[in-house]
């Protein structure tokens, strides 16, 4: 497959790309790279967020920057293949679109593919705002999903000192640079969070 070489971790492109795709309907057709499930996409989001931030995604809208970033996708370019990869046809591996197989894969140790940290877990109360970065990823535990199994996934596309000045963008449902706070605010639905920090990795080149 080529030479493993180090890639960095650039939040700026992920948020790039999070905001291009938060809003997936808003989308034209012939600019979409990824699957996309109405109501069950949020981990899925949140890989391909974290697949641009390593550099997979080349910016840009127009007709030519979508092909080359088609043709990345499938060459699993910054992706771990068969491991975790998405695509335009289905949602992808487990690791890729499931919140629980997601975290595991990432915290993981291994020889290539995305490389995260747990950097804080707990309550709403317990947690303190300003640890969370742009390019973070946040998951939740979802109440009304699986009760106290974490079931959500938000990547953060600006910190902050306060719950409101922390931006998030995520899919199920689609939700554009709103305010952490808006989740903060419904303990009772998501009373824990974790909060997973990306580091540079090592992908095949």
């Amino acid at each position: 497959m080529g030479v493993i070489m180090v890639f960095t971790y650039n939040p700026r492109n992920g948020t790039a790309y999070a905001r291009a795709y938060a809003l997936y309907d808003r989308v034209p057709e012939q600019s979409r790279l990824f699957y996309y499930d109405r109501g069950n996409d949020c981990a899925n989001f949140v890989s391909q967020c974290v697949w641009a931030a390593y550099g997979g995604w080349l910016a840009g809208m127009d007709p030519e920057t979508v092909e080359v970033n088609r043709t990345r996708i499938k060459n699993h370019v910054r992706m771990a293949p068969y491991i975790w990869y998405g695509s335009s046809g289905f949602v992808g591996s487990t690791r890729w679109c499931r919140v629980l197989e997601f975290y595991a894969y990432v915290v993981s140790e291994k020889r290539y593919g995305p490389r995260a940290v747990k950097v804080a877990e707990g309550d709403w109360a317990s947690l303190s705002p300003g640890v969370i970065r742009e390019g973070d990823v946040l998951q939740l535990v979802v109440q009304s999903y699986i009760p106290g199994q974490y079931g959500h996934s938000l990547y953060v596309t600006k910190g902050g000192r306060t719950w409101d000045d922390i931006l998030i963008c995520c899919h199920s449902y689609d939700r554009l640079d709103v305010p952490l706070s808006s989740f903060v605010l419904q303990p009772e639905q998501y009373p824990r969070v974790r909060v997973l920090r990306f580091r540079n990795a090592e992908f095949y080149k």
